[in-house]
C-alpha cells in the first residue's frame, strides 16, 4: 500500500513538472518556432507569436476568427492584418 501512495505522489509531481514546462514554452502560431510565454516577438519571423488581428483603421485587437473589427466594423483580411 505504501508503494502505491509513493508511486502516485511521484506521478503527480512528474505531471506537475511537465505541465509547468509546457506553460513556459510553446510555438509561434505563424512559423512554428519555439517561443516562451513572455515572448513579444518571435525570434524567427518577428511577429507576435499568437495569431490575432490588428485593425489597420482603428488599431483594435480582434480574435483570429473575426471577419470584421468589433470596434469600427472594417472587414479584416483572413490571412493578414495580424499583430
Amino acid at each position: 500500500m505504501a508503494d502505491n501512495v509513493t508511486e502516485t505522489a511521484e506521478r503527480k509531481t512528474t505531471l506537475q513538472e511537465t505541465k509547468a514546462e509546457g506553460n513556459d514554452a510553446g510555438s509561434c502560431q505563424h512559423c512554428g518556432a519555439l517561443v516562451y510565454n513572455n515572448t513579444l516577438r518571435c525570434s524567427q519571423c518577428g511577429k507576435f507569436p499568437v495569431r490575432i488581428h490588428l485593425c489597420p483603421k482603428c488599431k483594435s485587437i480582434s480574435a483570429v476568427e473575426a471577419i470584421q473589427c468589433w470596434k469600427c466594423g472594417k472587414p479584416l483580411e483572413l490571412d493578414g492584418d495580424f499583430l
